[in-house]
């Protein structure tokens, strides 16, 4: 057997893994940092090991986004224990280069249009735990509220599924002052307007 012809033995190889895409926990919010401009190389791995030396832990939990090919989409996300280390990774690697390239440190921030910034699932799973129900729910560590949006109204709640709602109603209003719809509106009209014979 050839060591391409499984899935696994390529996520191994090229140092990632498949994950789902999830939003960003409200609990991780103030310690998760996104780093930009990675090479296409950079594993999950090696961005822990860059980013541990900010940190007192043994291990900071890192993830680079991946296209669902594996391909890197040169970024990824690190979370940290607190507040402070995160600073302190944005003051020492912002700007430091891995793999010949310099890395853009940020905190992350929602996004205006979009909402709530999606990160891979597997950091928030290292750094809050697997998914467990609670007698109210969902674990409350998972909870994320997006914040407002341009348009008013909370960007990732029910009011965008009401915002969705009420374009797709104007949409159909304006389907129905032209084209076939009106030509067929003229012709049950005409018809109706016709003797019988």
């Amino acid at each position: 057997m050839d060591a391409f012809e499984t899935r696994d033995a390529m996520e191994l190889l090229i140092g990632g893994a498949r994950y789902e895409m999830v939003e960003l926990p409200d609990s991780m919010m103030s310690t998760t940092l996104w780093v930009g401009n990675l090479c296409e190389f950079v594993t999950d791995e090696m961005l822990s090991e860059v980013f541990q030396q900010a940190s007192e832990q043994l291990f900071v939990p890192a993830c680079v986004a991946r296209k669902p090919n594996m391909e890197s989409l040169k970024y990824g996300f690190v979370a940290f224990r607190s507040e402070e280390e995160k600073e302190m990774a944005i003051d020492l690697f912002n700007g430091h280069e891995v793999n010949g390239k310099p890395l853009k440190v940020e905190p992350i921030k929602d996004h205006e249009k979009y909402g709530r910034i999606r990160v891979p699932g597997k950091i928030i799973e290292y750094a809050v735990g697997p998914v467990k129900m609670s007698r109210n729910g969902l674990n409350t560590m998972r909870r994320a509220t997006s914040a407002p949006s341009r348009l008013g109204g909370n960007a990732g709640g029910g009011d965008r599924y009401d915002n969705q709602r009420e374009e797709r109603k104007a949409r159909l209003q304006k389907r129905k002052t032209r084209g076939r719809y009106k030509n067929q509106q003229r012709k049950n009209s005409r018809a109706s307007r016709m003797p019988y014979a």
